[in-house]
This record gives C-alpha cells, sequence and structure tokens, in this order.
C-alpha cells in the first residue's frame, strides 16, 4: 500500500469468469464485487481490462474470415507474422510506423502501440480481439452503470499493456478514461530547491493502470478488473483520455520516428 495524506492507497483485484460476446460487463463486475464482499465508494476509481470489454462489446474476429491483401501479405513477410493479423492492423491502425519479429509498431486512437491493439493471447480459439471501438465511451457507460447501482461517483479506466522504448516487459495503460481529471499539472510549482517547474505534468491515469495491470497480469490470472481506493484524482466528468494525448511534433519519441506510412 502507498499512502497520501488522507490514508493508504489501496488494490483490490475482482476474478471474472470467462465472458462471452452481449454479456452485460457491469453486471460480472457486481457479481465479483458481491463476491468480494467490497462496495464502490466515492472516491474509487475502477480499472478494467480492455480484452474483457472488447469481448463483451463482440470486438471479436474470427481470423478465418479474415481477407489477406496483398499489403498485407508483405508485411507479414518482412515481419514473420500471420497474414492475418497482419491484415487486421492494416484496417485498425491510423499509421503503420516500422516492426519487429511478430509485431507491427503502430499508431492507434493516437497511442503508440503493438500491432493496433490487436491481440491473439488470451483470445477465444480461432480469433483475434481488437480494441474496443471508443475506448472513452465504454469507460463512460461503465462509470454511469455502476455509478448507479452504487449511488455513488467513481472513475473507470480502460487498462490494455504497451512496451516502453528500450525496455523489456509491458506496462499498463490507459486506453480510455471517464469520470476523473486524468493529468496532474506541475507547471509552476516550487521543487526542492525552489526553482519554479517549467513542463512537468504527471499522468494519473496511466500511473493509476499501470498499478493496476500488476495486479491483472497477462495469462491465467482472469483478475480483469481492479479497485482502486483513495487515489485522491479529482473527479471530472467533462474529461476523456483526448487531454493525454500529444501531438507528435511536441512528442520526444514520435517526432524522431522519420516518416511514417500510411
Amino acid at each position: 500500500m502507498a499512502r497520501n495524506a488522507t490514508g493508504p492507497v489501496t488494490l483490490t483485484s475482482l476474478i471474472l469468469p470467462k465472458l462471452e460476446p452481449d454479456i452485460p460487463l457491469e453486471t460480472a463486475l457486481i457479481d465479483a464485487l458481491s463476491r468480494k464482499r467490497v462496495g464502490l465508494r466515492k472516491g474509487d476509481v475502477v480499472a478494467v481490462a480492455s480484452k474483457v470489454v472488447s469481448v463483451c462489446e463482440g470486438r471479436l474476429v474470427p481470423l478465418n474470415r479474415v481477407h489477406v491483401s496483398s499489403k498485407a501479405r508483405r508485411l507479414a513477410r518482412k515481419w514473420r507474422m500471420d497474414a492475418r493479423l497482419a491484415q487486421l492492423v492494416t484496417q485498425e491502425a491510423e499509421e503503420i510506423l516500422g516492426g519487429v519479429k511478430g509485431f507491427i509498431l503502430t499508431l492507434k486512437n493516437g497511442i503508440l502501440t503493438a500491432n493496433a491493439g490487436i491481440d491473439l493471447k488470451n483470445a477465444p480459439p480461432g480469433t483475434a480481439v481488437l480494441w474496443p471501438l471508443s475506448p472513452d465511451r465504454s469507460a463512460e457507460q461503465i462509470r454511469r452503470r455502476l455509478g448507479r447501482h452504487f449511488k455513488t461517483r467513481i472513475g473507470v479506466i480502460i487498462v490494455d499493456s504497451r512496451v516502453t522504448p528500450m525496455r523489456l516487459g509491458t506496462v499498463g495503460i490507459a486506453i480510455g478514461v471517464s469520470g476523473f481529471i486524468p493529468i496532474r499539472d506541475e507547471r509552476g510549482k516550487a521543487d526542492l530547491y525552489g526553482r519554479s517547474v517549467k513542463v512537468t505534468q504527471t499522468n494519473l491515469a496511466d500511473d493509476l493502470a499501470a498499478s493496476a495491470h500488476m495486479l491483472m497480469g497477462e495469462t491465467v490470472e482472469r483478475a480483469s478488473a481492479v479497485i482502486v481506493r483513495n487515489s485522491q484524482v479529482l473527479r471530472r466528468t467533462s474529461l476523456n483520455s483526448a487531454v493525454l494525448k500529444l501531438g507528435r511534433s511536441k512528442c520526444l519519441i514520435a517526432s524522431n520516428l522519420g516518416s511514417l506510412q500510411r
């Protein structure tokens, strides 16, 4: 547990069953909270794995129905990957930047991510799982339904995993946000030596996503949701993940990637 001014920040994982399309995710979350004998309190942030959101929303693609284009075949040969996955990447990605064996670096929803967020791992056999069509809208819907049920104001993040340049392993990222201000502006504040902070802003949503991702795991854990309590984020229903996105010209990494492919 980490401590803040009002007490301990706690993380509580929820085990969800294997879900299927058209099963209400909020019902599964409420049932999991009931089994855990945990309710939701004002200010809680519910972190939900993007994959279970996608499954419940029917964002599954049968691989045997994927028509592979010549462009996708070229990408598959170049990066030594399943041609059907390469095809889905070309359909889902806003831009393609490059790749390594098995993975294509893409821009998806303004986020640098592998394979446009598409995953075969933990997907039902013979399918690929796409990102939710609108992660912010999914987060908003979950927040409203859980908030009505528990009669309180909460925040929600949709969590996926990503890699960090030159670092081994995955960490969590918030691809959808609802119910709180996802960034804390440190500019103008004084540092330890009294100097005015010039550029630093703290990405609270991704910090919470990384904490939740640590408990969610990547294989058979099934801890598909995590309740973060006492995080002290500021409630605001009018903001979403858009405020976290940085234009390419201002991004240290993306501005140095060279020309991108459509």
